[in-house]
């Protein structure tokens, strides 16, 4: 197993949806090469375009409390839900960035797992945001895009001041 270099947020690949999955692709070896990634991390989703490969896919904790974690494989979201939460989000390509992303408290979607086997599930609360914080990876966007300039900005600052705080810290 590998753990994977993540991409710079400026990296082109980034902004490019991902059309589906190459056909040779090893679904067993990238899940656990994500997966070691992610872990290492210290996150709760990885997509493989955060990684620099071109394939549509992620893992995600889908319960965090049983620390499941799945694979999937050219996702889609069918269903969103009418209701929708406010809730702060950061990303592994963003380190340090926190900002409230409203987003559909429950989805219905569909991806392949590793096997190759297509399921479709309902997602609720907080699996649900992740697999549409992952989804959106795919689709060559982000978190930083449901946000107005104005409040990325403000959050941009907030990390800013955090890290030179803690870097006058860590220097005195």
């Amino acid at each position: 197993m590998s753990v994977y270099k993540l991409v710079e947020n400026t990296n082109p690949i980034l902004s490019v949806p991902i059309e589906k999955c190459s056909e040779g692709l090893d679904r067993n070896e990238l899940k656990e090469n994500l997966i070691e990634t992610m872990k290492s991390s210290f996150g709760v989703g990885l997509s493989a375009n955060q990684c620099g490969i071109m394939e549509r896919a992620f893992i995600m904790y889908s319960d965090l409390k049983q620390k499941e974690i799945i694979g999937c494989f050219n996702p889609k979201i069918i269903t969103y839900s009418k209701e929708k939460v406010l809730m702060d989000e950061g990303c592994l390509t963003y380190p340090g960035l926190w900002v409230k992303v409203l987003r559909a408290k429950d989805i219905t979607c569909s991806y392949e797992d590793e096997n190759g086997e297509l399921n479709e599930v309902q997602m609720f609360g907080l699996e649900a945001r992740i697999f549409q914080h992952e989804y959106d990876h795919m689709e060559g966007t982000n978190f930083t895009n449901h946000v107005s300039k104005l409040k990325l900005d403000m959050a941009k600052k907030r990390l800013a001041k955090v890290t030179k705080k803690s870097q006058k810290l860590v220097g005195s």
